[in-house]
C-alpha cells in the first residue's frame, strides 16, 4: 500500500470516529448507499422493468427516471450538510461569499479552486454538495420537458459518476466494502456460531456471506415505506437496483468460494440454494412488484408495491441467514437472530389458509349469484392479490395476475359465474401445490 494511500485511509478513519461520537454515522452509510445506488442505477439492466431491445431504448423517454434521479440527488445534498457540523457549514457558506465577491472575473471558481486543492473529507463533502446542487438544477429543467431520450440520460449517469470519484476520500468511501463503523453482523448468536468454525478459509467465507446479507438487510431498512413519505416512496427504486445488483455480485462470490474451498456437504447445499433461490425472489421484485411502477398514479398502488418487495427481499434475506446458522449450528431459532422472524411454515400456512378462504368465497358467489357475493368474491381476490401473492412460487403469479383482471373488470353475474368456474379449478390445484409443500407435510399429516 501506497503512502498516500495509507494517509488517506487515516483521514477517513478519524473521520468516520467523528462521526460514530457525533451520532452522524448513520447517515455516513446513507450517503454511501445513494453514490452506489447511482452507479447502479444507471446500467439499465438493473432498472425494475422487462429486458429491453436496444431499438425500444432509443426511443423511449427517461423522463421518470430522470425525476427519480433527481430526489436521490437533492437526498444526497441534505446528507452533505448534516455530516459537516453547524460550523463548518456556516464557515464554508462565509469562505464562498468572500472568494466570489473578491474574483476578479476569471472563470475558475475560487471556492471550487481551494477545495479541490484541500485533502480531507469534509473538503470532498463541500465539492460534492457544490456538484450536486448544480446537477440538481439541471435535472429539474429536464424534468419540465415531454420526453428526456436514452442518450441524455446515459449522460447524465456519467456526469453524476465524475463528480463522485472527483474526490480521493469519497473513491475511497465507495470502494472498501465493509466499515467497521456501520458494517457488522447484527446477532450475537450468528458471530458465536461464526467464531466457532475451525477452518479459517471458511470462516472467512461465511462471515463475508453473512456481512453481505446483513447490509443488504440495512439498505433495505430505507425502503420501508413506514419509514419514507408518500412523495419519496418512487425513489426506492435506485436502492432496489442497488440491491439487487450487490445480491448477485454476493452470489458470485459464494460460487467462487464454493469451487476454491473443500466445504462440507450440508453447508455447500446451503449456498448452492441461495444460488438458485435467491434469483428468483430478485426477479419478483425487479420484474414483476416493481415493473412499470413509473406509471403508477396512485399512492396506494406505488405503496403497495414498494411494501411487497420490500417484504418479498427483507424475509428472502433473513430466511437464508437462519438457514446458513442452522446449518452450523441446528439448535438455533430463527427468532434468536430476528426478533420478527417469520418461518416458511408460517408463511405457507398463513398463505394456505388464505387459499382456503379464497375458495369458499368462489364458492358462495356460486351459491347464491348476488351482487353481495360478487364483491365479497372481488374484494377477497384484491386483498389475496396485495397481501398473499408474494408468498406463491413465482411461476404461479402470471396465472392468477390474469384471473385477477378478469374479475375485477367483470360487471355482469353471468359473466362473472362462467370466470369463476375456471377460477375454481384454478385455486383448487393452486392449494393442492402448496400444501405439497415440504414444511406443510407433518402438520398437514397429524
Amino acid at each position: 500500500m501506497s503512502d498516500r494511500s495509507k494517509f488517506l485511509i487515516g483521514q477517513m478513519s478519524h473521520w468516520v470516529e467523528d462521526l460514530s461520537r457525533s451520532g452522524r454515522v448513520e447517515h455516513l452509510f446513507e450517503l454511501e448507499m445513494w453514490l452506489k445506488s447511482f452507479e447502479r442505477y444507471f446500467r439499465v439492466s438493473n432498472q425494475p422493468q422487462a429486458r429491453e431491445s436496444s431499438h425500444a431504448l432509443a426511443i423511449r423517454s427517461f423522463y421518470e427516471e430522470v425525476a427519480l434521479v433527481g430526489h436521490a440527488v437533492h437526498r444526497v445534498t441534505q446528507l452533505c450538510t448534516r455530516l459537516a457540523s453547524e460550523d463548518q457549514v456556516n464557515q464554508e457558506r462565509f469562505d464562498k461569499y468572500v472568494e466570489n465577491y473578491l474574483r476578479d472575473g476569471d472563470v475558475t471558481d475560487p471556492y471550487i479552486a481551494r477545495l479541490l486543492h484541500q485533502s480531507n473529507p469534509q473538503a470532498g463533502l463541500a465539492l460534492l454538495r457544490e456538484g450536486f446542487e448544480d446537477i440538481y438544477l439541471i435535472l429539474s429543467e429536464l424534468t419540465k420537458l415531454s420526453r428526456v431520450p436514452y442518450a441524455t440520460f446515459q449522460s447524465i449517469g456519467r456526469l453524476i459518476y465524475r463528480e463522485i470519484r472527483r474526490d480521493e476520500h469519497l473513491a475511497l468511501l465507495m470502494d472498501n466494502k465493509f466499515k467497521p463503523a456501520y458494517d457488522r453482523i447484527r446477532s450475537e448468536r450468528v458471530l458465536e456460531v461464526t467464531r466457532r468454525i475451525e477452518d479459517k478459509d471458511t470462516r472467512r467465507l461465511l462471515a463475508k456471506v453473512f456481512l453481505e446479507f446483513f447490509r443488504l438487510l440495512h439498505y433495505l431498512e430505507f425502503t420501508d415505506p413506514k419509514n419514507r413519505q408518500t412523495d419519496e416512496l418512487r425513489t426506492t427504486v435506485l436502492i432496489f437496483s442497488l440491491i439487487s445488483s450487490e445480491a448477485r455480485t454476493m452470489l458470485d462470490f459464494i460460487q467462487r468460494g464454493m469451487r476454491t474451498l473443500n466445504l462440507p456437504q450440508p453447508l455447500k447445499d446451503t449456498l448452492d440454494s441461495f444460488v438458485y433461490c435467491i434469483p428468483l425472489e430478485l426477479k419478483k421484485v425487479i420484474h414483476s412488484e416493481l415493473s412499470d411502477l413509473y406509471f403508477y398514479n396512485r399512492p396506494d398502488a406505488v405503496y403497495m408495491r414498494i411494501e411487497n418487495s420490500h417484504g418479498i427481499l427483507r424475509d428472502c434475506f433473513r430466511q437464508s441467514v437462519v438457514q446458513l446458522a442452522q446449518v452450523l449450528e441446528p439448535e438455533i431459532e430463527g427468532k434468536e437472530i430476528f426478533p420478527q422472524f417469520e418461518t416458511k411454515l408460517e408463511q405457507s400456512l398463513a398463505l394456505r389458509e388464505s387459499l382456503v378462504h379464497l375458495l369458499d368465497t368462489v364458492t358462495l358467489f356460486q351459491r347464491t349469484r348476488e351482487e353481495d357475493s360478487a364483491e365479497e368474491l372481488k374484494r377477497c381476490v384484491a386483498e389475496f392479490y396485495e397481501r398473499s401473492l408474494k408468498n406463491l412460487m413465482y411461476r404461479d403469479w402470471g396465472g392468477f395476475e390474469l384471473f385477477f383482471g378478469e374479475i375485477l373488470k367483470c360487471e355482469s353475474i353471468p359473466g362473472l359465474t362462467q370466470i369463476s368456474h375456471r377460477f375454481e379449478t384454478y385455486l383448487v390445484t393452486l392449494l393442492r401445490e402448496v400444501s405439497k409443500r415440504a414444511v406443510l407435510q407433518e402438520v398437514l399429516s397429524e
